[in-house]
């Protein structure tokens, strides 16, 4: 039994590489970086600007460095400021974790309440 928890455990490290990695190779190819969404919720963004707003966000870095640094933020739980109101997207999250887990657990407990009778239901018809 140890033998196959260690295993599990071991196998779950190129797994979590590997999503942790096509997460982020997605964001990138989303069309719009985070410097030119930002320089455009601004009336006048000069080419400077977005440059200096790449800069910033470490967007003129190499790729690798990129997930490297953004792997580190995610592990620490740091994941930065909104766009839109300029505050800690972490907080904006946890603020919003109660009706979250409230909602998740109502829906559980539905499907629980009609799963048990259809499942009783169906093997007592077979």
């Amino acid at each position: 039994m140890a033998y196959f928890l260690l295993k599990r455990l071991l196998l779950m490290v190129p797994m979590i590489i590997g999503i942790t990695l096509i997460t982020f190779i997605i964001i990138h190819l989303a069309p719009g970086g985070p410097a030119e969404i930002q320089a455009e919720m601004s009336l006048k963004a000069s080419a400077q600007a977005i440059e200096n707003l790449k800069r910033l966000y470490g967007l003129d870095r190499p790729l690798h460095v990129q997930y490297i640094d953004w792997l580190r933020r995610f592990i620490s739980f740091d994941f930065g400021t909104s766009f839109v109101d300029g505050r800690q997207v972490l907080g904006k999250i946890t603020e919003r974790i109660p009706i979250t887990l409230t909602i998740n657990v109502i829906s559980l407990f539905l499907i629980f309440l009609m799963a048990l009778p259809l499942g009783i239901f169906s093997a007592v018809k077979q």
